[in-house]
């Protein structure tokens, strides 16, 4: 019941951030050019590579650490300010040379900004990571809450004064220092701020590798905007991170609450002697049930999506959408992986498999923006996905000595939901004659039969996910309303 507390605890901050950034993605996406949204989205692409150096002070360290100390505690702040420090020197210092880079003279001010935002994001890190150690997942929301939504509004605010792309960094720089401030109403540790470093060796020795995974990781990720803001323009940047952004909402709304609680979760079970294999097996049939059929009913509905979230403005992105949710249908385990392999010790084989797919699949992207511009960046993620997926299981299933026919087992209920959920839209497309772009009422309706169809499913194969809700829902009416132990 803790897990499940934490998990509606986290659930819930994550759809209430997510309502929060595509409202304001939305709106901002109606105010602005895609022109000036490229100029952030590049230089969010290059801060991401940058930022990366800051996981070598992981919370991941705090979290799955077996006994925690002050000591440890104070010497992964000081890490972590040491390291910002690092980054927002070479951010303010680089950012002439990245401005005439990409012919963007606005880099500069912009950068200037946000190398001020890191400082304040430092100062909650190791308080968050506490909080999730602890469970207390209620006020890590509060947190998150907080200061998101601060931003949110306070981007619109500024894009409406006429702010443009300095929108977003100052909208960070104040929603960050609100989080902040709360983070240290909640738990005024300063003790912790005091300059250490003990145990400075166990930290690089979680962090050497979790901070070389998340370099390769977010370079990967942001080659694509990087290349297609050199090599094509700012738009197809603008675009392609649009394209992300729909493409994702399942990811979001399946995956995000869930991911935070797991590694605490899974990091609580290793501490008590027990097996991952059968929790890790649930989980998989869990997300699935919900990933997969989202991701389809996206990639028939992308057209209505698009211009509901975006604005007709956007439409481009739309065929494009559809491809990119069909490559994310291979991305269902991508988020339990690092948590089941963190916590069974195993950090060194996710730097090994990071070293095996992110160079490879760079290769590939790279080659697919540069001779072929946004379109064939898109269609690469058909093979890089796919491929991603296969090396990431390999590493999870020797660790927890899984077999494909276990893995198969607990997937083909979930095969048979997502099915199911498509019928319905499928067949709003085939009477209405008029493809994919369907109008608001048709894709309403289309979204109303997959609902349908997904339940109907869940129903007639007993799927497990069923049962854990007919269990969940009587449990948590009878919880008392107190802290989870």
């Amino acid at each position: 019941m803790s897990v499940k507390r934490a998990l509606l605890m986290s659930t819930g901050e994550r759809y209430v951030l997510l309502v929060s950034n595509f409202a304001t993605a939305a709106v901002v996406s109606r105010i602005l050019t895609p022109e000036e949204i490229g100029v952030s989205v590049i230089g969010m692409a290059i801060l991401a590579i940058i930022m990366s150096v800051r996981e070598f002070a992981s919370s991941g360290f705090l979290i799955q650490r077996q006994e925690l100390s002050r000591e440890d505690i104070r010497g992964a702040c000081t890490v972590m300010f040491i390291l910002t420090g690092i980054i927002a020197a070479v951010l303010v210092s680089a950012s002439p040379f990245l401005a005439s880079f990409y012919g963007e003279p606005n880099l500069v001010p912009y950068f200037r900004v946000i190398s001020v935002c890191l400082f304040l994001d430092a100062s909650f890190f190791a308080i968050t990571a506490l909080l999730r150690r602890e469970m207390s997942f209620g006020k890590v929301a509060a947190i998150s809450i907080a200061g998101s939504v601060t931003g949110s509004v306070t981007t619109i605010s500024l894009a409406l004064m006429g702010f443009s792309y300095m929108s977003f960094a100052w909208a960070w720089l104040i929603g960050s220092g609100l989080a902040a401030c709360l983070a240290l109403a909640l738990r005024p540790h300063f003790w912790m701020f005091k300059p250490s470093l003990s145990n400075w060796r166990g930290m690089i020795s979680f962090g050497g590798y979790n901070g070389a995974i998340a370099m390769l990781y977010r370079i990967f990720d942001a080659l694509p905007l990087l290349l297609l803001g050199r090599f094509v323009s700012p738009y197809a940047a603008a675009l392609f991170s649009r394209t992300l952004l729909i493409g994702q909402i399942p990811d979001k709304l399946v995956l995000g609450g869930a991911m935070s609680v797991v590694l605490p979760a899974f990091s609580a079970e290793v501490r008590q002697g027990r097996d991952l294999k059968r929790p890790y097996l649930a989980a998989l049939s869990f997300i699935t049930a919900l990933h997969w059929p989202a991701l389809l009913v996206l990639s028939v509905l992308a057209y209505p999506v698009v211009e509901f979230v975006l604005g007709n403005q956007w439409i481009e992105a739309a065929p494009l959408v559809q491809i990119v949710a069909i490559a994310l249908l291979f991305s269902f385990s991508f988020e339990l992986n690092y948590p089941v392999l963190v916590a069974v010790g195993a950090i060194r084989d996710l730097f090994i498999r990071a070293l095996i797919v992110f160079p490879l699949s760079g290769i590939l992207l790279s080659a697919a923006v540069v001779f072929g511009g946004l379109q064939a960046a898109v269609w690469c993620m058909l093979v890089t996905f796919p491929f991603q997926a296969y090396i990431a299981l390999s590493f999870v299933r020797r660790r927890l000595r899984l077999r494909y026919g276990e893995i198969a087992a607990a997937l083909w209920k979930s095969v048979v939901v997502a099915v199911a959920s498509t019928a319905g839209p499928l067949s709003v497309i085939f009477v209405s004659g008029s493809g994919f772009e369907l109008s608001f009422g048709q894709a309403f309706g289309a979204g109303l039969l997959a609902f349908g169809g997904w339940a109907t499913a869940l129903i007639v194969t007993r799927h497990p996910l069923f049962d854990e809700m007919a269990k969940t829902f009587p449990a948590f009416r009878r919880a008392p309303l107190r802290p989870a132990e």
